[in-house]
């Protein structure tokens, strides 16, 4: 009895640390936002930086969930990609990226929507420590990424047409 009453707690435990794994850390209290404030993030974007051409889409939001995926060519060729979720983790929204298809070991919750800009932020993570989506009107789009120390780098995206 004492074996499976271990087992249970080692099992209860593994279960517990996995799911611990998956949250985002939260380091501020979060209102409420609708989802009526992002969703303008959907659809598919293209634009430059620096050097790169980037294609960005997003999924629209269902469930509680949207789904990114960005793609930086140069010269007509993939250099790299990054995925990421948007969604509701424990009751925040939160967007967890997926730089080259690694799990990021931090998600960036949704610290403020003011004015059609989304403001993303763990002051834990490395860099960036801000992840800011901006709409300027309907069709354009400019990201940015802060660092701790005021570093920021930034660009434009225009709405295209997603492929069919």
């Amino acid at each position: 009895m004492g074996h499976l009453i271990g087992r249970s707690f080692a099992v209860a435990f593994a279960v517990a640390v996995i799911g611990a794994s998956f949250r985002p850390t939260l380091l501020h209290a979060q209102t409420e936002y609708p989802w009526s404030e992002i969703s303008f993030l959907s659809g598919c974007w293209s634009g430059t930086m620096g050097s790169l051409d980037m294609r960005e889409q997003w999924t629209e939001a269902e469930s509680g969930m949207m789904l990114g995926t960005t793609r930086y060519f140069r010269d007509g060729e993939l250099v790299d990609f990054e995925f990421a979720t948007l969604g509701v983790f424990d009751g925040v929204i939160a967007l967890w990226p997926y730089p080259g298809g690694e799990r990021s070991p931090r998600s960036f919750p949704l610290v403020r929507t003011e004015g059609g800009e989304l403001v993303f932020e763990n002051l834990e993570h490395d860099f960036p420590v801000r992840i800011i989506y901006a709409r300027d009107g309907e069709d354009t789009l400019t990201p940015r990424i802060e660092g701790r120390d005021g570093e920021s780098r930034g660009w434009v995206l225009s709405r295209v047409p997603c492929p069919g």
